[in-house]
């Protein structure tokens, strides 16, 4: 379902990997230092340092406490003017409410970025997860899914945004 998967050594040098091309200065839409990027309240180190790294501000929501995913009501009171992009986590292969993110995106022109480390082989809607984001991480390490003890890969159909990842990584 990927035009590209670019190989790395871990899920979090997966998600380092997708934030340091969307920031990089030749990918266009871009992310920019003083960004903001919505997250959830329910995250990993892995999720949020990266953005921190390169100067973006991660703005964290509270969860669905069904789901314990990202709550679209929540993302939609956290835009701002200064919003450029949304990073669900899909947790514990529980896929976040797609529909809704990928909607608000569309309507807000923001970049959607999935980490879908904990949940390799989860569909929303009967397509897999990672096919909804303009770049998707997922993880190989031994306590997920699927395993390969250690590794991740970014996955886009974004060409040049793939590019840049071989190049980056």
């Amino acid at each position: 379902n990927f035009n590209n998967g670019i190989m790395n050594n871990s899920g979090s040098s997966a998600n380092l990997l997708a934030v340091s091309a969307l920031c990089n200065s030749d990918i266009s839409p871009r992310l920019k230092v003083g960004d903001e990027v919505i997250v959830p309240a329910l995250a990993w180190s892995t999720t949020i340092w990266p953005l921190i790294q390169h100067g973006l501000v991660p703005v964290i929501v509270d969860i669905d406490k069904e789901t314990l995913n990202i709550d679209p009501k929540q993302i939609i009171s956290a835009i701002s003017s200064k919003t450029k992009a949304i990073m669900p986590i899909h947790v514990y292969g529980n896929p976040c409410d797609m529909k809704s993110i990928v909607d608000i995106c569309k309507e807000k022109d923001l970049i959607l970025i999935e980490d879908c480390c904990e949940a390799l082989g989860a569909y929303y809607e009967n397509k897999p997860v990672g096919n909804f984001g303009d770049v998707s991480t997922f993880s190989f390490y031994y306590s997920h899914h699927m395993t390969t003890l250690e590794g991740g890969i970014c996955v886009t159909n974004d060409n040049e945004l793939a590019e840049k990842m071989r190049i980056l990584r």
